[in-house]
C-alpha cells in the first residue's frame, strides 16, 4: 500500500503509512499499517505472518550450506521449521534420503 493521505476534519490530515515486515522491531513475521497524525499514531492495523527479508536474493551467492544458518534468523518464532523446510528442499532437489535417526530428530523438532 502506498502512503495515502486523508483528511478528517478540516486543518486536520492524516498520513497511513506501513511499518514492516522488515522494520528491525518487527522480525519479519509482523507489518503494521499505521495511520498518523503527526507524530501521533491514531490507528493500527497489524498484519501478521510476514517471512519475506529478501532471502532469495542473499541465497544466491550462497551454496547450500551457508545458507542454513539463514533459515535460523527469518522467524525468531520458530526458526527449526524454516531450516527443515528448507533441508527438505534440498535433500528432494539433490536426490538423497537420510537415515532413520535424522527424520526422528526432525519430528521432534
Amino acid at each position: 500500500m502506498p502512503y495515502k493521505t486523508e483528511t478528517i476534519e478540516p486543518g486536520t490530515e492524516l498520513l497511513t503509512v506501513n511499518m514492516g515486515p522488515s522494520h528491525p522491531s518487527t522480525h519479519g513475521v509482523l507489518r503494521l499499517i499505521l495511520t498518523l497524525d503527526g507524530e501521533k499514531v491514531v490507528k493500527t492495523v497489524p498484519v501478521m505472518g510476514y517471512l519475506h527479508r529478501g532471502m532469495e536474493k542473499i541465497s544466491e551467492g550462497m551454496t547450500y550450506n551457508q545458507f542454513v544458518p539463514y533459515t535460523d534468523r527469518l522467524d525468531y518464532l520458530a526458526p527449526l521449521s524454516n531450516n527443515v523446510g528448507y533441508i527438505l528442499a534440498v535433500e528432494k532437489l539433490i536426490g538423497i534420503e537420510v537415515p532413520p535417526r535424522a527424520q526422528v530428530i526432525r519430528v521432534l523438532c
